[in-house]
C-alpha cells in the first residue's frame, strides 16, 4: 500500500472509496537495445522533487493529521452543517499539503462528501509529477537522436509516473537511469514499472551498452545472445531476457575481418559484445575448455550488423555437451 492509500485509508472507507487496483502487469519486456530504440529520452538524473509529495513509499505517514480528518468527518456526519464542512476541508488540506495548487482549489470549491471523493480519485488515478537534474543525456529524439550531454542537453526534466504498482519507485535524492516517452499532444514525458527505469546503482548492464551508444566517435554496434540446451526454440523463436535451459560457461567466439573476440556466457547463458562497427560477423559456441580442448558445441552462426545496430543470437547445443 502507498504512502498515500495508507494515509487515506480511513476517509476513503468512509467516503466509500473504490477499492484500490490490481497488481499491474506488463504485457512486453523489451531488452535494453530496443528500449532505448522506442524511447523518446533516455538519461541518467537525480530526482530533486515529486509532485504530490505524499504519494510515494518512501515518505513516512504522519496519522496524527489524518486522524484529525477522521475525526472531522465524524462531526461532520454527526451534524451536517456548512461549519462542520468546512472544518472538515481544513482537517484535509492539513492533512495533505502536497496535493498541488488545481486540487486545493477543488477543495475550496467543494460542497459535499462526493466531491471529495471524486477528487481522491481522481489523484490517485493520474500521476505523480517527477522532477530530475539531468546527470547525462543518453538520447532524445527531438533532437534527432542527438546524444551529445553538452550544451544541447537539458539541466532538468520533468516526468510523470503513475501511482500504484504500475508506477516507479522514485525516491528524492536517489539517481535513476530513465526511460521515457513523451506524449503526440502534449510532449509530457512519462515512464512506467514496465520500463527498464531503475535506480543508476541496478542498472549496470544497461549502463554498460548505453556508454557505447552515447559515444559517437566511435562504433557502438552490439552482439547478444543466449546459449542454451533448449532444442524446442528452434520451432517457437522468441527474443527473452532470460532462456529456459541455460548453457553456463560455454566460450562464444564472435569474427570478423577485424579480428575474433570471445566471452564466456553467464549462468543465465548470457552473454554481449559492445563496440562493435558494421560489417559481417560468424558466431561460434565452443565447451567450456577452450583453447585447450576445441570442441565446437553450435555454429557457425554468419550475418550481417548495420552501423550502431543491436542483433540478438540464440546458439542451441546438443543436450550431451560438457
Amino acid at each position: 500500500m502507498s504512502g498515500m492509500r495508507a494515509a487515506a485509508v480511513g476517509l476513503w472507507f468512509l467516503l466509500l472509496a473504490p477499492a484500490p487496483a490490481s497488481a499491474c502487469k506488463c504485457q512486453l519486456s523489451l531488452d535494453v537495445c530496443a528500449e532505448t530504440r522506442y524511447s523518446n529520452v533516455v538519461f541518467v538524473g537525480t530526482v530533486e522533487s515529486i509532485t504530490p509529495e505524499f504519494m510515494t513509499r518512501w515518505k513516512p505517514v504522519s496519522w496524527e493529521p489524518v486522524s484529525s480528518v477522521n475525526q472531522a468527518l465524524e462531526r461532520y456526519l454527526s451534524d451536517r452543517s456548512p461549519a462542520r464542512f468546512s472544518a472538515l476541508k481544513d482537517a484535509v488540506r492539513t492533512a495533505f499539503p502536497g496535493l498541488g495548487g488545481e486540487n486545493r482549489k477543488r477543495i475550496d470549491q467543494a460542497t459535499g462528501l462526493r466531491e471529495l471523493a471524486n477528487l481522491f480519485s481522481s489523484v490517485l488515478d493520474g500521476s505523480r509529477r517527477v522532477h530530475f537534474r539531468v546527470r547525462t543525456l543518453f538520447r532524445k529524439v527531438d533532437d534527432d537522436d542527438k546524444t551529445d550531454d553538452g550544451d544541447d542537453a537539458p539541466d532538468a526534466l520533468d516526468v510523470m509516473t503513475p501511482f500504484g504498482d504500475c508506477g516507479n519507485d522514485f525516491q528524492v535524492g536517489e539517481t535513476y537511469l530513465v526511460y521515457a516517452n513523451g506524449d503526440e499532444e502534449t510532449e509530457v514525458l512519462s515512464t512506467d514499472a514496465c520500463t527498464r527505469t531503475r535506480r543508476a546503482s541496478d542498472a549496470g548492464p544497461d549502463l554498460a551498452y548505453l556508454s557505447f551508444y552515447n559515444d559517437r566517435r566511435n562504433p557502438g554496434g552490439r552482439v547478444q545472445g543466449f546459449t542454451t540446451f533448449d532444442i524446442e526454440y528452434q520451432a517457437h523463436p522468441r527474443e527473452p531476457e532470460r532462456i529456459q535451459l541455460p548453457a553456463e560457461g560455454v566460450i562464444v567466439e564472435l569474427g570478423s575481418v577485424r579480428g575474433v573476440r570471445y566471452t564466456a556466457a553467464n549462468r543465465f547463458g548470457q552473454f554481449v559484445f559492445d563496440g562493435l562497427e558494421a560489417g559481417d560477423y560468424t558466431l561460434n559456441a565452443y565447451s567450456a575448455g577452450f583453447p585447450d580442448v576445441r570442441q565446437l558445441l553450435s555454429g557457425p552462426q554468419t550475418f550481417h550488423l548495420d552501423a550502431r545496430a543491436c542483433d540478438t543470437r540464440i546458439l542451441i547445443l546438443p543436450k550431451e555437451a560438457p
